[in-house]
This record gives C-alpha cells, sequence and structure tokens, in this order.
C-alpha cells in the first residue's frame, strides 16, 4: 500500500493501522449476524420491521443515558446474533432488546454508567419484571456465548472499523483533504441510523464501514465544488480508499449492493421520510406532579360570558 511522501511517522502509524484492521477482518465473522426475520407480520414471529423499531429504541435509551456509541452497536449486535439463533414470538422482543441492551453496558461501560435495572425497565417502558430480564439475559448469554470476563466478547461491529478507517485516513497524507470533505459527527450519526435498519444487518461490518465512507466522501468532495483542493488529490484520496478496500477483500458486487442499501437509508433519513420506527414514550406522571407542571386544575371549561353593555359603560356626557 503506498503510504505517500508524508512526514515520518506516517507510514509506521499507518503499518501499525493495517496490523489492527486485519486482525479485525479476522474476527468479524464470529459476530457476523445473518438475520432471515419475515417482512410481513404472521403474528407468531419477529419481523425485520419490529426489528428495527426496538433498534431505535435501544438508541433512545443510548441518548437518554448519555452512554457512548459502542453501547448501541454491542447491544444491537447481542439482539441480532440471538435473533439469529432463536425463532422469537413478537411479545418478547422488548425483553430481549432491554437484556441485550444491559449485557452490552456491561460489557463496555465502567460500573458507575451501567443503568440500574428496575429504572431502565421502567424509562423503556418494555412491560416486563426484574425477574423476567434477569432470566432473558441468563438466556441471552449463553445463546450468544458471552463471557464476561473474556475481552474477545466485546462485539466487533460497523463502528469498530469506521473509526478504524477514519483514523486512518486522519493521518494519511490525504488527511487534509478527507478532512474538509468529511464531517465526521455526521459520518458517525448515519452509522448509527443504518445498524438500527434490518436492511444492512447481514452485511460484513467491513462492508458497511467501507460503503459509508466512500458516501460520506462522495457528497463531501460534490460539496465543496469548485473544490479549495486540487483535483489530484482528490483523486489521491480515493486512490487510497481504493486500496483499502482491495486490502480488505471486499468483493465488488456485494459492495456495490452494500453501497446501494447505504444510499437508500441515508437518503431516507435526510430526507426525514423514511424513518417508521419512532419511540412513542407515554410520560407516566403522579397527581401530584402533574399538578406542578400543568397547574389547570382549577380552571374551568367554560367561561362566563362577557356582557359587553354592562362593561366599560360609557357615561353620556
Amino acid at each position: 500500500m503506498d503510504y505517500g511522501n508524508g512526514s515520518q511517522p506516517q507510514p509506521e502509524i499507518l503499518a501499525a493501522l493495517l496490523r489492527q484492521l486485519q486482525e479485525l477482518l479476522n474476527l468479524q465473522r464470529k459476530f457476523q449476524p445473518n438475520l432471515m426475520l419475515p417482512t410481513e407480520d404472521n403474528g407468531s414471529e419477529v419481523t425485520l420491521g419490529i426489528r428495527d423499531g426496538s433498534a431505535h429504541i435501544l438508541r433512545c435509551l443510548k441518548i437518554w443515558y448519555e452512554l457512548p456509541s459502542d453501547v448501541l452497536f454491542a447491544a444491537i449486535n447481542i439482539m441480532d446474533r440471538f435473533l439469529t439463533k432463536m425463532k422469537v414470538q413478537p411479545k418478547y422482543i422488548a425483553c430481549i432488546s432491554i437484556a441485550s441492551f444491559h449485557i452490552a453496558c456491561k460489557l463496555v461501560c465502567s460500573p458507575d454508567l451501567i443503568p440500574d435495572p428496575a429504572h431502565l425497565i421502567s424509562i423503556s417502558q418494555c412491560k416486563c419484571t426484574l425477574s423476567d430480564l434477569s432470566r432473558m439475559t441468563s438466556v441471552i448469554i449463553s445463546k450468544v456465548e458471552i463471557n464476561f470476563d473474556e475481552r474477545d466478547s466485546i462485539p466487533i461491529t460497523s463502528l469498530t472499523f469506521l473509526r478504524l478507517l477514519h483514523q486512518m485516513m486522519s493521518v494519511s497524507k490525504y488527511s487534509d483533504v478527507y478532512k474538509q470533505a468529511v464531517d465526521e459527527f455526521q459520518m458517525f450519526q448515519r452509522l448509527e441510523v443504518l445498524a438500527c435498519d434490518g436492511s444492512c444487518v447481514n452485511f460484513e461490518c467491513s462492508y458497511i464501514a467501507l460503503a459509508l465512507l466512500c458516501s460520506q466522501i462522495d457528497i463531501g468532495v460534490a460539496r465543496l465544488q469548485p473544490a479549495p483542493c486540487a483535483h489530484i488529490d482528490v483523486l489521491s484520496l480515493l486512490a487510497f480508499v481504493r486500496e483499502l478496500q482491495q486490502y480488505c477483500q471486499i468483493v465488488e458486487n456485494n459492495f456495490y449492493r452494500c453501497l446501494s442499501s447505504v444510499l437508500k437509508v441515508i437518503s431516507q433519513y435526510n430526507s426525514q421520510s423514511g424513518i417508521p420506527h419512532r419511540q412513542r414514550l407515554v410520560w407516566r406522571l403522579s397527581q401530584r406532579a402533574l399538578r406542578h407542571l400543568r397547574p389547570t386544575d382549577r380552571l374551568k371549561p367554560t367561561l362566563p360570558t362577557i356582557k359587553e353593555q354592562s362593561q366599560y359603560r360609557i357615561d353620556e356626557e
């Protein structure tokens, strides 16, 4: 791979990152789900739409508890691998998703950041008990083969790959062009949206990460036109991405299928027209809290009629 003529120690840094990339490529299939969920609701099995709805709820919880994105991606991966192995009735999916979320917190977070199970049940409105959550957690740990004492139990996800690819682009000699073209926050936000969409779940993580990276570079370069950077720099950046694709042994046909799915989901998200799965929380307030928030208990449903003739009467001089 061409590292360019950048200042040292860029080649050494890139070489180390390439070794990390190879390790991820060797391990990614261990954590790869293979969902075969129906798209039509037959009442007896979780559908792809129900799965997506649960994933969006997990994203809401990640935001609510101000947890790192690692928790969301690990939770969705655990849930998807469980659904790959087990045929599940729709009534259990809420408990499964919350249990997966709690397992992910234990895998990723420090003890002080792990949500209290009772509070997690309450805020998620999953309608299961603490004992239900405990039993489901044990089942998932057994079926997905999670060992909290082993670092290898933390799932390798598209987030893992995108972070590494982003780091490689940022330390390469093409970093100036890359940073002008790509909004880092926006790119990782879009990755969360992709993780919640079942149309992308069966693509390998490396495919998803590279497809999103390519799409964001294309969008960014187009936005920069007329570009403040030289045309040759853009071509060199794209050539570097192409080398990464070859290094990852990403098959062309499969990559373009993945890229098509990624672009479709992102387009729907950007237009806000294709996100049907939103968490509809019902706020449960005590009567005391309700009175403080909305002091309307003394208001009457109707107001007395104002007699215009008697009000503000102007006396004739």
